[in-house]
This record gives C-alpha cells, structure tokens and sequence, in this order.
C-alpha cells in the first residue's frame, strides 16, 4: 500500500504508456514555441471518485472551461543526445518542466539536450487555473511535437492525467507532491473546442464550441498555500467530497446525460449550466472547498446572485478555489458582475473562452550537417581510399558477387566505384542530400536508416559500411544496425565495415554517457572501444574474419582512430 499523496521524484512514471512507440525516433525541429491555454474546472460529476484509490488514476470526469489565458514554452535543441536539461532563469516551477521532460523522454526513449523557457507569469499558481498540469502538458506536447507528434492527443491526456504532481515548494526543484489529477489542464488545451466535459479515464463525451467573455474573480486577501498543505487539508476533508458524491453522483449523472448533452448538442450551455450552479452553490461543493481559503462561502453567498438574476450565462468556482467565473454574453452583463465582483473584494481578470487546442507559434526545421550542399559536395569528390578497394576485389577473387550494398553511401564514392565494375549495387543513405549525384548515374538510391534497410532478408553478398555506424545516436541503434546487416546478408556473406572508435578522444568530443559523444555543429556520434566493437559483430552473428586496417585522421575538428575488419556471416 502505497501512501496516499506520496512524494516522489520529478520523473517518476505511476502509470506506464500503453502503447508501442517507434523506435529510434529523430528530431523534427531544431526550436519549437508553444502557448498553451489554462482552464477553470467548473466541477467534479462524481465527486466521491475524487477520493485516494490505489491505482492513483482519478475518474470523477469534469466539466472545463478552456481559457485565453496561455502559457508559453520555448524549446531550443542544444544537442540530439545526452539528457542535459538547461531551464531559463525566468522560469517559474523548474520541477514541473523537469517532471515534464523526463516522463516525455522516457517514453519516447530519446535522450536529448534541451533548453526550455517557460513564461506562466499570467497564471495564478493553486487558485484554480489548473496552472500545474497546464504547464506539464505544455511542456509535454512541445516535445511531442519535437519528434512529429508521435504521441496522439487523446493518449497523451492520459497520460499526463495519470503521472500528474505539484511542488512542494518552490525551493525543492526534485521532488513533487501527487495530486489527484481528473485530466481537465491536458484536455482543454489538446481539444479544439471550449466547453468540455469529461468523464471515467480522462474521456472527453462532449463539447462545444461557444465564443463568450469570461471574468475570473480572485479574493484581494487570498494567500496561495503550499501543494503539501494542500494536500493535508485536502486529505482531511476528503469525507466531504465522498458525502456529496454518495448522496449527488446519481441526480447529476442523469441531468447531464437527459439535459446538458442535449443542451450542448443544441448549441447551449443553460442545462449545463444549471447542473453546475446546483453542485457548486447547493449541493455543498463550495462548502466542501472552503479549505483553501476561509471566506470561500461567504463569497459565493454574495455572487451567487449574478446567476440567480441572469446577470450571467454560467458561474461556479473553480477546481478547489478560489477563483470564482463567470461566463457573460455581452456589456451589460459583464459590467454587472464585474461591479460585484470587485465590490465584495476580489481582483477581476477579463478573458475569452478559448476554442481552439494549444498553438504552434515557431518552429525551426532541424538543419542537419549532412544535409548541407557544401558538405554533400565535398563527400561527392572523396576519392575511394584503396585498402577497401583491395578487399573487395579480395573477395571477388574467392566468390561470384551478384548484389552489394553501400550502406551510408555519403556522396556515393564506393557505389560508384562497383557500378563501374559492374557490380549490381543499390546505395543507401539516411540522407538523401548526400547522394544528389548518383541519379544522374543511374545508380539505384533508396532513403533509409541503417537500422531499417527496406529490402528483403539475405538478398546480398557484400555489405560496405565505411565511415557510418559510428554516426549512430544511441548505442542501441549502433547494436541495431549490426543486427539488420546480419538480416539482410546472404549466408557466407561478408561486411567491410570501418568504424571511429573511442581510442581517440580529441577536445571536440564531449562525453555524453552511455557511448555517445557530442560533436560540436555535428549530430553526436557513438564511439566504442575495439573490444566493444568486436563483442557485438560477434553476439550478432558474425565472425571476424581478418582485421584490415587501423590509423588516425584528421576530419577537419579533431582526430578519429579508423579501425577497419572484414565479417562473414
């Protein structure tokens, strides 16, 4: 039995992805800009689901109002790989950018170096906003959008709702409180639609889109508790809630399923309406909430009127409080209840029903260094070197070569050199830039990772793989790429592979972990030692059959150490 509303570090996952996620995902964009938009969580449907379960996934469903009122994120690639998270000073809540990051990247198994700046300065933290989860889930789907969205919208509320937490403090950048999280701060922003409701797992059954003003109200006197105080509070008047949603749960089910849903199927928001003031203002919710802040009651007896008297389309409170909102339709009402609003001593903030989902505002297509034309031109004019040349002649000399493939094929030296020896060649490279010339040699390209060559198993008799493995960003897909070499060869088949090793390490290399390096103005490398190397051909079906060549040379930033072996298979 766990705890009830545990601590736990920024990162930890309570509830796994369901879902397969494609390996080896690349980068999309090299910067990303986002805003996010907050809500108002105008009630629970059940509240006694909002109680501790041991599963920590909370099913009361809701009803939110999504808001123009965003947050934006600013996200800038510092390198492919190596997990270092950079946050901006300006950055409120680091803990929660941290949480965001590291559940994001554990699920998508990548492992890159960001810089995130996060601007919530317009969010009121613990006054109904749901500016926690807001700003996770911005965070979150900024790095989805990252790698192209490989997460959908409705998995990723899901998710986010599943593995939510608060700060502690804002001293304590490592660890987060848990907090019962209904999904409403990651549907509303990946919905298009304004008003939404919410039931079971984070499931949206309904929405609308509905253009209004919207006046939020804030006590002037209101003192934001800590998410830890919170929770107590929250913890020790958990019965209330179970009280209501024993005695309720069943009236407001049917009124939503017999009145709202139609209502919103219709175009309006009374019945939905009238469902909400009934929970919040008579049915105890407010009551219920009044934890957060002691003058919670005697507020909504003072604004309750608004609604009472048509001065209003919609008012509730929001979440736990204190921010109470009011949905108005034009001038006349807005200034009523504006009026007061201020006059029972609250701060009044003016916004609109946001009906659309988060928004991209910038995004920077990832230039590659391959995938430069300067670059791709001076690999172009490489000349073969000659001790590969040797081998495959070697070969030759021992066995009918019918199929070869020049995997990482860059500008195309070696796959020009076996067309015009007759060889049937089919080049391969992950980019397409680099090979601009072999078209106009009729020689076969196809665009495709080394890990995931698109041609059927044991077909060739060579592999070449000259300079490229060691370009992998993970070691898994260095292991990958071996393993696909073995899948794809013809039995007795032979691969010339040269490598970059770790046996030279220049000052242009900075050590990421786990065999990756970063090179500066370059995608990061992985570089192994010879042992490591040999391991692996060796655990992926093949022997080593001679060790062909090993020197140093200069690329221009550093010096590599080139270690050249001949494998069968």
């Amino acid at each position: 039995m766990v705890d009830r509303f545990p601590t736990f570090k920024a990162g930890y996952i309570f509830s796994k992805y369901p879902h397969t996620i494609e390996e080896n995902l690349k980068l999309k964009y090299n910067k990303i800009n986002i805003e996010y938009p907050c809500r108002m969580d105008a009630m629970a449907i059940n509240p006694a689901a909002v109680c501790y379960n041991n599963d920590l996934i909370f099913t009361p469903g809701e009803v939110v109002i999504s808001l123009n009122i965003k947050i934006k994120v600013g996200i800038e690639i510092t390198s492919e790989a190596g997990g270092l998270l950079e946050i901006s000073d300006r950055t409120q809540r680091k803990v929660l950018i941290k949480h965001a990051y590291r559940i994001m990247t554990k699920i998508l198994n990548v492992n890159p170096s960001l810089k995130i700046d996060v601007d919530s300065s317009k969010v009121i933290k613990h006054c109904g906003f749901g500016s926690s989860s807001s700003t996770i889930t911005a965070v979150a789907v900024a790095i989805n959008e990252l790698y192209g969205c490989p997460i959908a919208n409705k998995d990723l509320i899901k998710f986010l709702a599943s593995n939510h937490g608060e700060e502690i403090s804002d001293e304590n950048e490592e660890e987060l409180k848990m907090v019962q999280c209904i999904g409403g701060g990651a549907t509303n922003g990946l919905t298009e639609e304004g008003i939404i409701i919410i039931a079971g797992k984070a499931t949206t059954i309904a929405k609308l889109k509905y253009d209004a003003k919207v006046l939020i109200a804030i006590p002037n006197d209101f003192n934001p508790k800590s998410a830890e105080e919170l929770m107590k509070l929250e913890e020790e008047n958990l019965w209330k809630f179970k009280r209501t949603g024993d005695k309720y749960a069943e009236k407001i089910a049917y009124n939503l399923l017999h009145k709202a849903l139609p209502g919103l199927c219709n175009g309006n928001i009374r019945e939905l309406a009238d469902i909400v003031f009934d929970y919040r203002f008579n049915m105890g919710s407010i009551e219920n909430c009044s934890f957060v802040y002691e003058k919670t009651i005697e507020k909504a007896n003072e604004l309750r009127k608004l609604y009472e008297n048509n001065c209003c389309e919609f008012l509730t409170l929001s979440s736990v409080g204190p921010a109470f909102m009011a949905i108005v339709k034009n001038e006349e009402q807005k200034e009523i209840c504006k009026d007061t609003m201020q006059k029972v001593g609250m701060n009044v903030i003016e916004t609109s029903i946001c009906n659309s989902t988060y928004t991209v505002k910038n995004k920077e297509e990832k230039t590659i260094f391959w995938q430069d034309e300067e670059v791709a031109k001076k690999f172009t004019e490489k000349p073969v070197s000659q001790y590969i040349v040797k081998e495959i002649e070697e070969i030759s000399n021992k066995r009918k070569i019918d199929k070869v493939i020049d995997i990482g094929c860059g500008g195309g030296r070696y796959s020009r050199y076996l067309n015009s020896h007759g060889y049937n060649v089919l080049a391969v490279d992950k980019y397409k830039e680099m090979a601009f010339s072999l078209e106009k040699e009729n020689i076969e390209f196809v665009q495709a990772n080394m890990d995931n060559i698109p041609t059927s198993s044991e077909i060739f008799d060579i592999i070449l793989s000259i300079g490229v493995i060691h370009n992998a960003t993970t070691k898994i897909e260095f292991i990958n790429t071996i393993k696909e070499f073995n899948r794809i060869l013809k039995k007795n088949g032979y691969v010339i592979l040269s490598v970059f090793t770790n046996d030279i390490i220049t000052e242009d290399l900075k050590y990421l972990g786990k065999g990756v390096y970063e090179v500066e103005n370059r995608p990061p490398m992985v570089l192994l030692s010879k042992e490591e190397i040999n391991q692996i051909v060796k655990e992926n079906g093949f022997y080593i059959e001679k060790n062909v060549d090993e020197h140093i040379t200069d690329v221009g930033i550093g010096k590599r150490n080139v270690y050249t072996i001949r494998l069968k298979k």
